[in-house]
């Protein structure tokens, strides 16, 4: 059974966000790997797999079974540029990890130009929620930063890394995850071991 930091990983988020942005991470997903745009029969694998998810984290949140895209109105575009100006400008960690969290639930892989800047924060918490956001957006041009963020974040950053790689699956992670197979954590050498072994499944 996956951990529910892994569960929300799923859906770029830490553990406990709000049901809002839930949903809107939700919808994206959905929208990115529903069967009718993709020929890829592991994408239908993966979007059976988020509404599956959905509905264990909506239940265990209290919130509505409902799976519909329409329920609440959608919100309204988020300015990538005024919140890129956030993460950048603020010397406050929550600002920045919010203005990171949103960027990455705003669906644009444009985000990316701030991501990538996140991904080098001195806040592990910015980082973390940084590499989750861009696991959300599948942002593959990001696997070298993520190798590099790997290579020198501390335990906990490393472990955040993992679990959003396993219970993402996004290709993104995987110069990551041949590094980590390698780490002097004998630990996290075979947590990454594990997760490049069932790296194809869903």
């Amino acid at each position: 059974m996956r951990s529910d930091r892994e569960l929300w990983a799923l859906f770029g988020l830490p553990p406990g966000a709000d049901s809002r942005d839930l949903k809107k991470a939700f919808r994206q997903l959905t929208k990115r790997y529903h069967p009718d745009s993709s020929k890829d029969p592991a994408t239908a694998r993966r979007f059976s797999r988020v509404v599956r998810v959905y509905k264990l984290l909506s239940r265990e949140a209290g919130g509505t079974r409902d799976t519909g895209p329409a329920d609440p109105p959608a919100d309204p575009e988020e300015d990538l540029f005024a919140l890129g100006t956030q993460f950048t400008v603020s010397r406050d960690t929550g600002t920045r990890v919010e203005a990171v969290k949103r960027l990455g639930l705003s669906g644009k892989k444009s985000a990316y130009i701030f991501l990538r800047k996140a991904l080098y924060d001195d806040s592990p918490e910015v980082a973390a929620q940084a590499v989750r956001a861009v696991a959300l957006l599948g942002i593959r041009q990001a696997d070298g930063e993520i190798a590099s963020l790997f290579a020198r974040a501390g335990a906990d950053l490393k472990r955040t890394i993992l679990e959003t790689a396993r219970g993402t699956r996004e290709p993104v992670f995987l110069p990551a995850l041949r590094a980590a197979s390698t780490d002097a954590d004998p630990g996290i050498a075979a947590a990454a071991g594990a997760i490049l072994a069932n790296f194809d499944g869903c």
